[in-house]
């Protein structure tokens, strides 16, 4: 998995594979929530850095699901609503509905 990652040529999927990743890690669950939350955080990053908005939107809505998990209700919060600020910014009318 993490070998994708290394073998990308298009900056603007780096944040998507990223996020990818960091779900999959996340969904793994235990031992794997570090490495799911570097690779979220890795994916918010790379979004910001190459202007791909829309997938920034998404990583924010993922980081929030990543700390709801780890009970930080706070900053989950924070997270949905630069989620939402952004997909809205994007016109993702569809994720808008389902964050």
């Amino acid at each position: 998995m993490r070998a994708v990652y290394g073998k990308n040529k298009v900056k603007e999927a780096e944040g998507d594979i990223c996020r990818h990743l960091g779900g999959i890690f996340l969904n793994l669950g235990g031992s794997h929530i570090a490495e799911a939350e570097q690779w979220i955080r890795k994916a918010i990053e790379a979004d910001a850095r190459n202007g791909t908005r829309f997938y920034l939107g998404l990583d924010h809505a993922l980081c929030e699901e990543f700390l709801k998990g780890q009970e930080d209700r706070t900053k989950a919060q924070e997270e949905l609503g630069k989620a939402i600020e952004i997909l809205r910014e994007c016109g993702a009318d569809g994720w808008l509905e389902k964050y």
